[in-house]
């Protein structure tokens, strides 16, 4: 493997500990990182606007993002888009037909704003009743959508704008039947999330295509290098690719044993600083 040039994290589960915060020692050893030559993308299913709240708990910011799981990057520096594959309004109508059919409300992200209605409500508090730190809905970014009309508004005013959408239900066996409506279109890219074991699960909607691992290496090739130089460090279903890709793909000990299978190689949890431990072997000791 050549010298690590690009460094991809993603954000929950990874960099984040138990209480979503970026902890001292993984934000020193980015800057270690960064210091040592390496850029730093952040690499998650969230939007600029959540990501920005993370970027700036770091000692330095990081070089780019890697959002909505792969079909936007930004540079954090100006804000420059290099990268924009997002839903357009027939993918949009489908989806929302899908979920008018299984009765649920839509769940959408632009770059920089989440709406969201009822059903998402009712996932964040199963979340709170099981006792995970869940985002504040009433933050700036997000806004609460409650009729159809409401809708209508939305997706005409963001015409050319969602980046993806994610549905929730609180029956995993329903999010198994919209998954197969979703895939019976042959529009998109589906990754599910599955939680206590799959007591829990919701599934994110993207263009066909797009990933956190295909758009990683365009990003890799926009500076210069392939994917041999690239590290990525992640733990949940949408860092799958990322990991299988990456010249050097590094699960957390908190992944599932899926993603665990697929890595090069294992790092400690997020509770225990996994993500400084990765970077301190195979960035500041693999390339002293």
């Amino acid at each position: 493997m050549s010298k690590i040039k690009l460094l991809a994290l993603d954000l929950d589960g990874t960099l984040l500990d138990s209480s979503s915060r970026v902890t001292q020692e993984n934000a020193r050893a980015v800057r270690l990182a960064q210091q040592a030559g390496v850029q730093v993308v952040l690499c998650t299913g969230r939007n600029l606007t959540e990501t920005r709240v993370f970027n700036a708990q770091l000692d330095a910011s990081a070089d780019w993002a890697v959002i909505t799981n792969g079909a936007a990057v930004m540079r954090f520096s100006d804000g420059a888009q290099i990268t924009y594959d997002g839903l357009d309004s027939a993918m949009c109508a489908s989806v929302r037909a899908i979920c008018a059919e299984f009765g649920l409300d839509l769940c959408l992200y632009t770059a920089d704003r989440l709406y969201y209605g009822r059903d998402f409500l009712r996932f964040l508090g199963e979340l709170r009743r099981r006792g995970s730190v869940a985002l504040d809905e009433a933050a700036e970014g997000y806004e609460f959508v409650s009729s159809k009309a409401g809708w209508d508004q939305v997706l005409a005013r963001e015409d050319g704008r969602v980046v993806k959408a994610i549905l929730h239900h609180l029956d995993p066996k329903e999010i198994d039947k919209i998954m197969q409506a979703l895939e019976e279109t042959g529009l998109f890219e589906l990754t599910p999330s599955i939680m206590y074991g799959g007591e829990l699960k919701n599934v994110e909607i993207n263009r066909k295509g797009v990933h956190k691992g295909g758009t990683l290496k365009r990003l890799a090739a926009h500076l210069g290098f392939d994917m041999d130089a690239v590290m990525a460090i992640g733990d949940s279903d949408n860092d799958l690719t990322m990991l299988q890709m990456a010249g050097l793909g590094v699960a957390m000990a908190n992944a599932a044993p899926n993603i665990r299978a697929a890595a090069d190689a294992v790092t400690q949890d997020n509770t225990s600083n996994g993500v400084a431990a990765a970077v301190k072997h195979f960035i500041l000791e693999g390339q002293s």
